[in-house]
């Protein structure tokens, strides 16, 4: 039988950097069984076979929010999460959403992504301070899925300050006074997408919601709690991944010098440095998949229903896949990094952050060549349930003359 590992997730709150952790636990195996039950998966291959596997799935995760949680907002949106379906529920509902998130739609925002990071950056280009996440990562996401949505833009902040209250609860083990903070947010959030609801029900738009009422799959059309449900998934990871992937990648490429001239000059191209931004800081550290029978993942049985965390982040500095993988090497040869996933799971919105990722490093490269981390702002990072991602991101520049 496997030795047990005592590591817990929830510590990972406490850990600014947990690649260390990370490489010391994969040195005993890629599958391993935690004290608390869990299996860790921490090996790209495994990970891919967890992912992939039909007998992993994610209903009982469902579950466990319905029989977990109090009646309420919360409970009807954790339960209801697109990513926590199994087969029919899953493909019912991810077919009723492609019809409306199709790659069409993604495809032509593109312009109005870079005219807005344009304008963004219009309004900082006098100022040699900025905090480069609050001023600009998270600005461009935030309006873009609300552009998406429908979401008015003097909504966005409060919208996600109630996403990012609710975040925690897709953790391992959620302090109590977290949870309460988690339970009011998700009722006031829910309330202001059922009004939205409501007024797109009254009079549709060209926006993602009007299109999610009005989509069916072989007549079927998504139910209230699920378009409720299914609205927050899409803000919260519309606007909180995109930003930790950009701003966590930020910080490395502007913590060498050098990282940095390679983009401006050209020597590394923008679609593959975001490409190693997403393996080498990974936004989403873990997914969890429950085996609905006994499975064997890398070589490993694992019982029926007990639960697995698959690392992404862990999985995307394998050495088994990538060679030297604590260095930061755009353009390196090797498997796609898997920190949107893989299989059924697969994020819907992968292509949409990719795209302003490119665009917000196009932008900034390219307006601001003499961009570096404040020397007197350390970066402070937070872990909020399975995301990564920093408080802040202080940069400073010689800004333009009036």
């Amino acid at each position: 039988m496997n030795r047990m590992i005592s590591f817990d997730p929830s510590d990972l709150e406490a850990i600014a950097d947990p690649y260390p952790v990370f490489s010391r636990i994969r040195s005993g195996g890629r599958v391993q069984r935690l004290e608390s039950g869990f299996w860790m998966i921490t090996g790209h291959a495994a990970a891919l076979e967890a992912l992939h596997h039909p007998d992993c799935g994610s209903s009982p995760i469902a579950m466990r929010y319905l029989d977990g949680l109090p009646p309420g907002a919360a409970r009807d949106e954790m339960s209801h999460r697109i990513n926590f379906l199994d087969p029919p529920d899953h493909p019912r509902v991810r077919g009723i959403v492609s019809k409306a998130f199709t790659p069409r739609r993604i495809a032509t925002l593109r312009p109005w992504i870079e005219q807005t990071a344009a304008e963004l950056l219009d309004g900082l280009d006098g100022e040699r301070e900025v905090d480069l996440l609050a001023r600009f990562a998270h600005q461009l996401p935030s309006l873009v899925i609300s552009e998406l949505l429908g979401v008015p833009p003097e909504d966005r902040d409060k919208l996600t300050s109630w996403s990012d209250a609710v975040a925690p609860l897709l953790g391992v083990r959620v302090p109590g006074e977290k949870k309460e903070a988690a339970f009011a947010a998700a009722e006031e959030f829910h309330a202001y997408l059922g009004h939205l609801l409501d007024e797109r029900t009254a009079k549709p738009g060209n926006d993602l919601l009007s299109a999610l009422l009005a989509a069916e799959a072989e007549g079927e059309r998504l139910e209230r709690v699920e378009l409720l449900s299914l609205a927050a998934t899409l803000y919260s990871a519309g606007h909180r991944t995109t930003r930790d992937l950009f701003t966590n990648g930020m910080s490395v490429l502007l913590s060498d010098a050098a990282r940095y001239r390679a983009v401006t000059s050209g020597e590394w191209a923008i679609v593959d440095v975001v490409s190693e931004f997403l393996r080498f800081e990974t936004p989403t550290l873990f997914v969890a998949r429950i085996p609905m029978r006994s499975v064997t993942i890398g070589g490993t049985e694992i019982g029926a229903f007990e639960p697995i965390l698959v690392f992404l982040a862990a999985a995307n500095r394998d050495p088994d896949v990538y060679d030297d993988p604590d260095s930061f090497r755009p353009g390196r040869s090797g498997a796609a990094p898997i920190s949107f996933a893989f299989g059924a799971h697969f994020c819907l919105g992968a292509s949409l952050a990719r795209s302003e990722a490119e665009v917000m490093l196009a932008a900034v490269s390219s307006r601001w060549p003499d961009l570096r981390l404040h020397p007197d702002h350390a970066l402070v990072w937070l872990q909020r349930g399975p995301f990564r991602g920093l408080d802040e991101l202080i940069v400073t520049r010689e800004p333009a003359e009036a």
